[in-house]
């Protein structure tokens, strides 16, 4: 019975000294990240014309455009088609129009019929407060219906 004693301590004293002898230590990396967010908003969603003569040019009051991400964006901005009248850089024919902007990078009214920076480099949570539009109504004989002019504000990585 004292060999067995002797034998199931030994056993367990080498059990013992082998886990000590195994243990480990041990380190941690805690790794955090973001992702990119990009995105744009604009004060106000619609400006509302109502009826104007031909050839007649309005300006909007001002908006302001902010950047609602968490990295710097490249802004632009560009004019498209209504449903019955083409956005021109210079009116010249029946069923044309002009929309101009100025603000931010655009220190004067600029044609955007094709698309232009508004502001190369707008910081996280930065604004343009001084964005203008300047519209100019088709000549005489065009489509008289109601139209619905898309203004589109983009954002990007500069």
């Amino acid at each position: 019975m004292k060999k067995i004693l002797l034998l199931v301590s030994l056993v367990l004293g080498l059990c013992f000294l082998g886990s000590v002898v195994q243990a480990a230590n041990t380190a941690q990396i805690s790794v955090t990240v973001t992702l990119e967010s990009i995105s744009v908003s604009v004060s106000s969603p619609s400006w509302a014309i109502g009826s104007v003569a031909a050839e007649s040019l309005t300006e909007s009051g001002a908006y302001t455009v902010t950047n609602n991400g968490n990295i710097t964006e490249k802004i632009s901005i560009v004019c498209g088609n209504s449903a019955d009248w083409t956005v021109v850089g210079a009116i010249s024919g029946i069923n044309q129009f002009k929309m101009e902007a100025k603000g931010g990078d655009l220190v004067t009214y600029s044609s955007i019929d094709t698309s232009k920076v508004l502001k190369a480099s707008l910081a996280a949570l930065g604004t343009v407060a001084d964005l203008q539009l300047k519209f100019t109504a088709p000549q005489a004989g065009s489509a008289v219906a109601e139209q619905t002019i898309p203004v589109t504000l983009t954002a990007a990585k500069p």
